[in-house]
């Protein structure tokens, strides 16, 4: 079973899907994150931004909701299906979707979290840049392979065969592969040391938790990354 149709049969199932509930009301730590997402564009301006890997919306639905109009792609069509109908529910109309990126397109900007670990980054990273207009940009949310949680959390809630891609996902392996595929102002940043949602009940605390992800050394063992990079 190649790696696309583990994901698909993984994610078709509603179960494995993120919450429609945890997308319209993001705990503490899920928005600190969304805001360093949207803090990165340039503004509803932009004509279209591709959600890759959007599943049922996690960062597909916080776009909608500021205005951008959302090109959703995603190798699971029941996610999609939920996503549509979800932003149906609201009214969200800019909105776009489909399984694969289409020859051709090009954009300024192309968004995903928690996806890099499931792909071939080596086959998907001169995609993207193709899919890029000139000085367009990705900005992609991962785990940080360093961070040891990772390694107890996602084998209870997951699969390590869908999983085993996050061991790519370190400070400098990111950076070598963008710069590799030609991608320029590369910036890596982490968040959090600690697992983030265990300070959700504390705002002074995850805002503390995201900056020390942050600072010197320890960026290397950050709970996640924002990886942003421009063709």
């Amino acid at each position: 079973m190649n790696d696309s149709k583990l994901q698909k049969d993984f994610f078709d199932i509603s179960d494995n899907q993120y919450s429609p509930d945890l997308i319209l009301k993001p705990p503490f730590h899920t928005q600190l994150e969304i805001e360093v997402i949207l803090n990165r564009l340039n503004g509803p301006s932009e004509r279209l931004i591709m959600d890759f890997g959007a599943g049922s919306g996690r960062v597909t639905v916080p776009l909608l909701q500021n205005g951008y109009s959302v090109f959703a792609v995603d190798v699971s069509k029941k996610s999609l299906l939920n996503l549509r109908n979800l932003a149906r529910k609201f009214k969200y109309m800019n909105l776009k979707t489909a399984k694969k990126i289409p020859d051709g397109i090009r954009l300024q900007t192309i968004v995903g979290a928690d996806i890099l670990h499931h792909i071939n980054i080596d086959k998907y990273l001169p995609i993207f840049y193709k899919s890029l207009t000139k000085g367009g940009k990705i900005i992609f949310s991962e785990p940080g392979a360093f961070n040891l949680s990772w390694y107890i959390y996602l084998p209870i809630v997951s699969s390590w065969n869908l999983e085993k891609g996050m061991t790519s996902c370190t400070y400098f392996n990111l950076k070598s592969k963008l710069k590799k595929n030609g991608y320029q102002n590369i910036k890596i940043t982490g968040l959090g040391i600690i697992p983030r949602p265990f300070l959700n009940f504390s705002k002074k605390l995850c805002q503390l938790n995201d900056s020390l992800g942050n600072f010197s050394v320890f960026k290397l063992f950050a709970y996640r990354y924002i990886i942003e990079a421009s063709k």
